[in-house]
């Protein structure tokens, strides 16, 4: 009766505990939870099929960057913003600083001081516009490092302040389509928003009135935006629920919006054209039936998620009093740990899946990576011969080169045999690539730059992956044929 009783009396107190904490009134964080649920995960079948495309992918600056969240390129130049506050560009193998966000800080748990560039995008005008996640929407001269905020995350929007911007992209007329992941939460506390409901929004900025406008609220952790090639409808990332909106900017249905496809098996980040009318989508974190993603698992138990957020919550106000009474390292590591992502990517399933989508949101390919040579990937960047990855938690740039000359050569569909056999001729015709690109490919890739500052030891080179294309069944070669002839009585 003993052992009975104490596991009675434990349950009893935990419950107390749970009851307490969850609904009693004036309890961080003051926000709504109310019950959602998402759609399961596409199977991996088809051309979600697992495939080896992505492998043997190469790690460039390792140790050198920290957050390498997206990328850009312009007149042969390849930009990204990391931890710290910075843009900077890869020019000869090194790393050069462009500009700066923020204040100078002691380390990225300081990112309130730092500022943390997410989105960055070049416009028609020839400047870079970035989406800093503390200070708003700026326009950059990337020649000079003259900086011009657009938008402040301190001005109020249709009554809202928007806490997170995340990424942006420009519409020909300098129009820019941008998204804030959070109404509620700062980067450096996304876990709650994640466990909350959601806030986010897809906004336009007007460069003309200096003006902005919502056109969708409440989405949970807007991430990713892309125009289409057409600029008629423009798609953004809700990340939290594994799925994609489009919202229609021109046309019959001007000021409308569908889901443009669900069911992701993992959670979108950065999106961007594939160069061919369609649209490149990295999953961040993957999922599927046997490894769902934990905060979508709590969606219908609003209450749990309610506990969860306040014991989280009353952790950090803890050390952050410790902080002010007693300044120090370790405080300020742990306040900043207990809300930010990067607490909880080492639950998160690692992997790495690409999808290509054709205009209509059908899922066209996927390119996977299943060595572990990619993880955490937040955009796939086609520049100078390769893919080039981008992620908020990595501390390398990462590359993937393939065997075509160009990134839609990577979605035709032909059998292997014959992409081996042509791949030669292509590169010999001259109309396969315009002039540009060819002198391109004779200046060194930033790969080869740097491995000429740092030569790795040399190594057999394996041939890349073959593309997920649809199988089929290779025809006999010569010598196949000649001894079937032989055979023949």
């Amino acid at each position: 009766m003993g052992v009975v009783y104490f596991i009675f009396k434990t349950l009893y107190l935990w419950t107390l505990i749970f009851l307490l904490i969850a609904l009693m009134p004036g309890l961080p964080p003051y926000v709504q939870f109310t019950e959602f649920r998402v759609t399961e995960p596409l199977p991996l079948m088809g051309s979600l099929s697992l495939n080896s495309v992505l492998n043997n992918a190469e790690r460039l600056f390792s140790g050198k960057v920290h957050g390498p969240e997206a990328f850009e390129d312009h007149k042969g130049v390849l930009y990204t913003g990391i931890h710290g506050g910075e843009i900077v560009k890869f020019v000869d193998g090194k790393i050069i600083p462009v500009v700066k966000f923020g204040q100078v800080c002691d380390g990225f748990w300081e990112e309130k001081k730092c500022g943390r560039p997410l989105g960055i995008r070049f416009g028609p005008d020839g400047h870079l516009y970035v989406a800093d996640a503390y200070y708003g929407l700026f326009k950059v001269n990337v020649n000079s490092g003259a900086k011009t905020q657009l938008v402040s995350t301190d001005d109020p929007v249709e009554g809202k302040i928007n806490k997170l911007p995340n990424s942006l992209d420009i519409a020909n007329d300098g129009t820019v389509y941008w998204t804030t992941s959070s109404c509620n939460f700062h980067l450096d506390n996304g876990v709650f928003d994640m466990l909350a409901d959601g806030s986010g929004r897809l906004l336009k900025y007007d460069p003309k009135t200096s003006s902005n406008e919502v056109l969708i609220d409440g989405l949970h952790f807007a991430n990713g935006v892309v125009l289409s090639p057409k600029e008629d409808f423009v798609l953004v990332a809700e990340t939290a629920r594994s799925r994609i909106h489009r919202y229609y900017v021109k046309g019959p249905k001007k000021g409308s919006r569908d889901i443009f496809i669900d069911g992701l098996p993992g959670l979108p980040d950065n999106l961007k054209s594939d160069g061919q009318g369609g649209f490149l989508v990295p999953l961040v974190v993957l999922r599927d039936q046997s490894n769902p993603v934990l905060f979508q698992s709590l969606g219908p138990f609003p209450l749990l998620r309610k506990f969860i957020a306040r014991v989280l919550a009353l952790m950090e106000m803890s050390f952050e009093q410790i902080d002010k009474i007693y300044p120090n390292y370790y405080a300020k590591r742990i306040v900043h740990w207990i809300g930010h992502f990067e607490s909880v990517n080492e639950l998160a399933k690692k992997g790495t899946i690409v999808l290509q989508l054709d205009v209509d949101g059908k899922i066209k390919h996927s390119y996977h990576n299943t060595d572990g040579s990619l993880s955490g990937i937040s955009e796939a960047h086609w520049f100078d011969g390769a893919f080039f990855f981008g992620s908020p938690y990595n501390t390398y740039v990462g590359q993937v080169k393939l065997s075509f000359a160009e990134p839609q050569k990577i979605m035709q569909e032909k059998k292997p045999e014959q992409q081996k056999e042509q791949q030669p001729k292509k590169q010999q015709q001259e109309p396969s690539q315009p002039p540009q690109q060819q002198q391109q490919q004779q200046k060194p890739t930033l790969q080869q730059q740097q491995q000429q500052q740092h030569p790795p030891p040399q190594q057999e080179q394996k041939p890349p992956a073959s593309p997920p294309l649809q199988q089929q069944k290779p025809s006999p070669s010569k010598q196949q044929q000649q001894q079937q002839q032989q055979n023949k009585p």
